[in-house]
């Protein structure tokens, strides 16, 4: 099957790459369930925290995007409190087969993080938090990235 070559490829590219590719669940790493370790992007209010995502894949892959979320609580307007879901054009709308999971992980997330776009959340307190509150915001960010982006 060609969506397991391809996961297969992307998993090599990505632990090649420095990234910490772990099991969801049990103790081997299934091609349509896993988690990658992310750390937090340098200069921003996640910066020394670490986070597992989790990417579900489809036999459809790469033809369509993985399912990504955040298994710990991160506070962000375009992710999802309570699921960790992942509001990002690239994985929806404009996803393309010549995305890799090392693209997700190395590109856009970070970016994600980096540049929050409080115009389209999932987390509407956030959102408003960051427009409204901006300082407030972002020592929220700090306080909930030292409580729940920490990898036990």
């Amino acid at each position: 099957m060609a969506w397991k070559r391809r996961i297969a490829h992307d998993i090599a590219d990505l632990n090649e790459s420095g990234f910490l590719v772990v099991p969801d669940s049990g103790d081997e790493i299934s091609l349509d369930c896993f988690r990658v370790v992310l750390k937090g992007p340098k200069d921003t209010p996640y910066e020394g925290g670490q986070w597992h995502v989790r990417f579900t894949i489809a036999t459809s892959f790469p033809f369509t995007s993985p399912s990504v979320g955040f298994v710990q609580h991160i506070l962000h307007p375009n992710i999802d409190w309570a699921s960790g879901s992942v509001c990002l054009d690239a994985l929806n709308k404009k996803w393309t087969p010549i995305f890799t999971l090392k693209h997700i992980v190395e590109t856009l997330l970070p970016y994600l993080l980096a540049y929050p776009n409080p115009d389209d959340p999932l987390n509407r307190d956030a959102s408003a938090m960051m427009r409204d509150q901006p300082e407030a915001y972002a020592s929220k960010v700090l306080e909930t990235t030292k409580k729940f982006g920490v990898l036990n």
